[in-house]
């Protein structure tokens, strides 16, 4: 954290207007699950400072594909702007705005305007990256948990939905991984998305799915598919909180 702060002259602020001073810590940001996140300001200069988590490997986090992800969509405006990354920290001009909830969720304008966003971050190429494979990302999380965590019968199901779901022929794009509504912002200038860190090329469906549930797997859409697609994610996050305890 301190060395952030200290570096703060060599930060990218094109476009803002930069600090004339050391920016000072105003606030921990609460809510996250995995880092240490902080408010930082210097007069109307406002940037949030994120200190990763030193068990990034275990949870499955690839910071340099973050990075990668992160500076592709810089120009898409759909993303906090970047200011400093590494593997440690990531300095990224602060949002304000509101968070959107389960219910705003279902706002026929917020829904429409979810879509676009995603639509523009798929669109983006990435040909230097493998997509996911959901079952060695599984496998990655089972091989840390004992049989007494995850029973060899809900590891042979995950698997079994893991396989089914990269044996699909899906077109792989760029995925959150964590399109959950704490992590979209809205404000008067638009829609923002934040928290890339479990960011990776994967299903075209995975976003979409998180957000809206099995809703979403069973309008108009292959329900086999969709339903590996589910249950694979809750075998995800179900894993993702087993490998912190």
């Amino acid at each position: 954290m301190q060395r952030a702060l200290s570096n703060w002259q060599s930060w990218n602020t094109s476009g803002l207007q930069p600090p004339c001073n050391k920016p000072e810590i105003v606030k921990e940001l609460l809510g996250g699950r995995t880092n240490k996140t902080f408010l930082v300001a210097a007069g109307h200069f406002h940037a949030v400072i994120r200190v990763n988590s030193p068990d990034s490997v275990k949870l499955g986090i690839d910071r340099q594909l973050e990075k990668k992800i992160l500076e592709l969509l810089q120009p898409t405006g759909i993303v906090p702007q970047i200011l400093f990354i590494d593997d440690d920290l990531l300095v990224s001009k602060f949002i304000e705005g509101d968070c959107l909830t389960d219910k705003s969720l279902k706002n026929s304008h917020i829904m429409e305007s979810l879509s676009d966003a995603l639509g523009i971050v798929q669109s983006i190429e990435m040909t230097d990256s493998n997509p996911r494979n959901y079952l060695d990302y599984c496998r990655s999380y089972l091989d840390q948990l004992s049989d007494t965590v995850v029973s060899p019968l809900v590891v042979e199901q995950i698997e079994e939905a893991a396989r089914a779901v990269d044996d699909e022929g899906w077109e792989p794009v760029i995925c959150h991984h964590d399109m959950v509504p704490e992590n979209i912002i809205v404000n008067d200038d638009g829609l923002f998305i934040i928290d890339w860190e479990y960011a990776a090329l994967g299903h075209p469906g995975l976003d979409f799915l998180r957000l809206y549930g099995a809703d979403y797997a069973s309008a108009d859409r292959q329900n086999g598919s969709f339903r590996s697609l589910f249950k694979v994610k809750q075998a995800m996050d179900k894993l993702w909180l087993a490998v912190q305890l």
